[in-house]
């Protein structure tokens, strides 16, 4: 079950990502300090992800600071997931292929890193 709700967000809903948005950025905020507890610590950086806007510059941004915090968390529990910063968030088909492996890839760490 995700620690925050909704799991998952639709595209054009303004309110509803801002709430995907927060939820999402405090459960990596939960993340990094069980990283940097592991046996072979993982240091994680802790990028403000509750920052958005929908100039391009940012999205990029944001996309490949996202990605590179799943790549790290993903490191101890040699946890599978795609390139989170390959998408355009633009196409809806693009967007819900996106949402559904990021939420499934949550599951994952949530069960790894014990979150429950």
């Amino acid at each position: 079950m995700p620690l925050f709700r909704p799991d998952q967000a639709l595209p054009r809903d303004p309110a509803g990502f801002g709430q995907w948005l927060r939820g999402h950025w405090d459960e990596h905020r939960q993340m990094i300090p069980l990283a940097a507890a592991q046996t072979k610590p993982i240091f994680v950086p802790d990028f403000d992800l509750g920052y958005w806007s929908d100039r391009p510059s940012v999205v990029t941004s944001w996309l490949n600071r996202h990605n590179e915090i799943h790549v790290l968390l993903r490191l101890p529990g040699a946890i599978g997931g795609i390139d989170l910063s390959a998408v355009d968030l633009g196409k809806d088909d693009e967007w819900f292929v996106w949402m559904g492996s990021h939420a499934l890839e949550h599951q994952e760490l949530r069960d790894f890193y014990g979150l429950k």
